[in-house]
């Protein structure tokens, strides 16, 4: 009867060097990913006119807080205050 015992080995080198670069990659994807996400959002708004705008409570110069807040990349102060209205 053949068995045989596999002992865990620490990671070489090479493969920490791997890992890393492959979490390195996923990361800047991820940050491509958002960017891409928040330019989507901001054209969006900034392709409506003014009076749309209005009508749903925005300025054109707060578009690109009001992105950040929705994306989460800037705290969400915008619609706290929003709800805290009567």
């Amino acid at each position: 009867m053949n068995t045989s015992v596999h002992t865990l080995h620490a990671p070489s080198t090479l493969q920490r060097f791997v890992f890393a670069v492959v979490a390195a990659l996923r990361s800047t994807a991820a940050a491509w990913q958002r960017s891409r996400r928040r330019l989507a959002a901001l054209r969006e708004l900034e392709s409506l006119d003014d009076h749309l705008q209005k009508d749903i409570g925005l300025h054109r110069s707060e578009l690109s807080s009001v992105v950040a807040e929705v994306i989460g990349a800037a705290p969400a102060t915008r619609r706290v205050t929003m709800r805290s209205q009567p």
